[in-house]
């Protein structure tokens, strides 16, 4: 048989492809049906005064001809000085292969005849066709657990598949097991080089990304209306809310080009879980290039090795994503696959768990309406046609589908499901149950299941069953044309695709990649990285380096109108050690620098370990998170958005403030992931640390914090007043609060102000003296609301140093530069 290097479309992922040979805008000859595609440019032979001689030797192109020539080489004579040599021409080589010399590859030959150009059929787009589920408004499948049980079949194990042909033509399935068989005595080169050849697709390659997995999911993104990346529901309305995250998970899928595709569409804006097995095959996170991956998490059960198969592993991995996104993944997608060399004719029966498996995780983690696509291969058993069934029938529609970046001569397709319906447990739990069975066997046990549904609930479906054989049967032909077109050109060398660079051309456009290579960005020194994507950055920065402001104690003056103002409570009183506030740049991975107002410069971060996407400059502070009380307390250092400037190369500085911190916010729960292992060990500075951002209080909401906040007991004894960070995917902690950071809403030249006569609000222009409600204005928020460095050069800080300061009804003696809570009551309305 073929080998797995020769036929599958994994393997090809794990080795670059070999460059086309072909100069750029010069195509080989090939064969239009009209003439010998093995014809070569004769010489002329009454230009060079010779006669007419034996076809034979009319095969020498000009150049060699008259190379000979100069050697003085005369027609109907041997080689040598006396012409003593051979008459007859040495026919060239035909060797296919690691085969002997004298050996004939007539199946070869025989293939490459059968070969029609004609039949190929290239579409671009590529015509889609779904299937409904007629049942789906019911929102249940429709199926009952006695059902389910009932349709199981077992029986002796099966590793044949030339007989399985139910669900298609047989005469298709004879033919693409005969025409794989062609390519089992080939080398390995020879046929990678001929599909290379032969394949219209084949320039594409990976285009910018890590392998050509990622293109394939442009392509089926496009193919389907970007509903993988823009998923809406049935009445075409966005599923990812503007202040939400995109969710989705990637299963099976080392190194990580589906991964990378995503989040080179979304951005940070999209949060990834990867699960797929440790070792060689792992995700490659830190080459990706497009694709930023500090918002993936990959995650590999509670075994730690990432074995789909392992039922622990499922429900591990299905309650780790589970408690990240409430409701699950928008988008879940599937590529597992393994080598099958040896036996690539039975890859499906091989195949047959991991397809299961791929499901379960699917209808475990998928959220209503959501999608889920699998890479599968030949579908011809009754195993895989009854999964793909009782899949059909937890979605409102499903589709087969082959795209044009799968290369054509392999079985693989793609099984895309749009819009989980919400009752689909029942299905899920049975097939957990056929799953756990099936990884409790041993390998050698001669019983296996081989039905999930029988063949005549699957026939009485008519839409199904004639839907499932069509994709066979059109799938299959196309793959038979594939492989005899590869045996033409294992045959004959010379041919080649000319419309490959056509193709690639259009199919870039078509799914809106751009027409170049895959590199690594050159970074440079930070003010350099920062001009390349935020050049307002130089008429900022002098004006960055500014400290806070000390509140002092007329606060009238400092607040002249409540209503403009926000604050945050603060988890360091000084910048010090790892306990920092500061502005910070992130230019990829860890590579984190922080701003050295006195220096006016950038200087690595250092001691303690942040992951941020490229092109993000933030306002933050390493805050000392406590777990725990008494002795068993630790510490857990954490990173506190403040706000921001830049979030992964998106600018927010003109948003209002309350806007940037919805915006601050979602950027942390991107990127915030639950801690692991050993980093749970706050002196392991080699763990990145978790981030999220601060929770903004209006200014009269102040005596409502005070209140929240609780008594904890330190691990030395003594009790403070903290402040409890809710967790969803970690244990609750606590930070002590050193102060409040008071952070301006409105710009400093204006007032928000209480209309007496409406209760409305209104803004006072200081320099004008003029008032206006907001409706007044042409751009109400871009004339009232502070822009980043307006905030940040007017924030003030209340610190506290002793415990009187925040006590609520604290009359006794004061320092006179402190500023008390009682103090602020003039400022704050009633309490009722």
């Amino acid at each position: 048989m073929a080998s797995t290097s020769n036929l599958s479309e994994d393997s090809s992922e794990k080795q670059s492809m070999p460059q086309d040979t072909h100069e750029k805008g010069k195509r080989k000859h090939v064969d239009d049906g009209h003439s010998d595609p093995t014809d070569k440019k004769k010489p002329n032979l009454e230009e060079t005064g010779e006669s007419a001689q034996p076809n034979s030797f009319q095969q020498f192109s000009e150049k060699s001809f008259r190379m000979m020539q100069q050697m003085g080489y005369k027609i109907g004579t041997g080689l040598g000085k006396t012409g003593q040599g051979r008459v007859d021409l040495i026919e060239t080589s035909s060797q296919k292969g690691r085969s002997g010399l004298g050996m004939k590859l007539n199946e070869l030959e025989t293939a490459a005849d059968q070969w029609d150009a004609s039949i190929e059929n290239l579409q671009i787009p590529e015509i889609v066709t779904w299937l409904q589920n007629a049942s789906a408004d019911m929102e249940d499948p429709g199926i009952t657990r006695e059902q389910l049980d009932a349709w199981v079949k077992e029986g002796p194990r099966k590793l044949t598949i030339d007989d399985e042909h139910k669900y298609c033509d047989s005469n298709i399935l004879h033919h693409i097991l005969e025409s794989k068989s062609v390519f089992d005595n080939l080398g390995a080169d020879d046929m990678r080089k001929a599909r290379s050849k032969s394949n219209p697709f084949e320039l594409i390659k990976s285009n910018i990304f890590i392998n050509r997995a990622a293109v394939k999911m442009a392509n089926m993104d496009a193919m389907f209306d970007f509903m993988f990346t823009k998923p809406v529901d049935r009445k075409s309305i966005p599923l990812v809310k503007d202040d939400d995250l995109f969710y989705f998970a990637d299963v099976c899928a080392g190194p990580g080009g589906f991964s990378e595709y995503v989040l080179w569409r979304k951005k940070w804006r999209a949060k990834g879980f990867g699960f797929t097995l440790r070792g060689g095959n792992d995700f490659r996170l830190d080459d990706f290039s497009a694709g930023a991956p500090e918002t993936f998490d990959p995650y590999y059960g509670p075994k730690d090795d990432g074995n789909v198969f392992d039922p622990v592993n499922i429900e591990g991995f299905t309650d780790y994503v589970m408690k990240q996104t409430e409701s699950g993944v928008h988008l879940m997608m599937a590529d597992g696959g393994f080598s099958v060399e040896g036996q690539e004719n039975v890859q499906e029966i091989l195949s047959k768990q991991l397809y299961l498996c791929q499901m379960i995780v699917a209808l475990a983690i998928v959220r209503t309406d959501g999608h889920f696509v699998v890479k599968l291969f030949d579908l011809f058993t009754p195993f895989s046609a009854g999964l793909i069934y009782l899949v059909y029938k937890c979605f409102r529609q499903i589709s087969i589908c082959k795209p044009n970046s799968s290369r054509p001569a392999n079985s693989e397709r793609y099984l895309v499901c749009k819009w989980k319906l919400p009752n689909t447990d029942q299905i899920q739990r049975h097939l957990e149950d056929i799953n756990r069975q099936m990884f409790t066997r041993n390998r050698t046990d001669k019983t296996d299941t081989l039905e999930l549904v029988p063949e005549e609930v699957l026939r009485e479906d008519t839409a199904f069953f004639e839907y499932l054989c069509n994709s066979n049967n059109t799938i299959g032909r196309n793959q038979i044309t594939a492989l005899l077109k590869i045996a033409a050109f294992c045959k004959n060398r010379d041919l080649a695709e000319t419309c490959q660079l056509e193709m690639k051309q259009k199919c870039l456009k078509l799914w809106q990649l751009p027409d170049t290579i895959r590199k690594f960005s050159n970074k440079g020194d930070p003010d350099k990285y920062v001009e390349k994507f935020y050049k307002e950055w130089e008429g900022l920065k002098n004006e960055l380096c500014h400290p806070e402001k000390m509140l002092i104690p007329e606060l009238k003056a400092c607040f002249r109108s409540t209503h403009d103002w926000y604050f945050v409570p603060i988890g360091n009183l000084e910048n010090n050690g790892k306990n920092i506030r500061m502005i910070l740049l992130g230019k990829g991975g860890k590579e984190v620098y922080q701003y050295d107002g006195k220096q006016n410069s950038w200087s690595p971060l250092k001691d303690i370990a942040i992951e941020l996407p490229p092109g993000t400059i933030i306002y933050a502070e390493i805050v000392r998170e406590l777990q725990g009380e008494g002795k068993s307390q630790i510490t857990i250092n954490t990173l506190h958005i403040i706000d921001g400037l830049v979030l992964g190369e998106e600018d927010i500085r003109m948003l209002p403030l309350t806007q940037r911190i919805v915006r601050c916010t979602q950027f942390a729960k991107a990127l915030n992931k639950p801690l692991k292992g050993a980093s749970n060990d706050c002196n392991n500075r080699t763990a990145t640390i978790q981030i999220r951002a601060k929770k903004l209080y209006r200014f009269y909401e102040m005596e409502s914090f005070f209140n929240s906040l609780e008594t904890y007991k330190l691990k030395s004894g003594d009790a403070k007043l903290g402040y409890c960070v809710r967790n969803p995917i970690d244990a609750n902690r606590i930070y002590i609060p050193y102060g409040l950071l008071f952070l301006r809403e409105i710009k400093p030249d204006y007032l928000k102000l209480v209309s007496k006569s409406t209760n409305k609000f209104y803004y006072h222009c200081s320099s004008t003296r003029a008032s206006f409600y907001p409706h007044e204005f042409k751009n109400f928020e871009l004339q009232t609301m502070a822009t980043f460095e307006q905030t940040f050069l007017t924030r003030q800080l209340w610190s506290w140093k002793t415990l009187p300061q925040v006590q609520p009804e604290y009359d006794g003696e004061r320092f006179p530069e402190y500023v008390y809570r009682v103090d602020f009551k003039p400022l704050l309305p009633p309490i009722n």
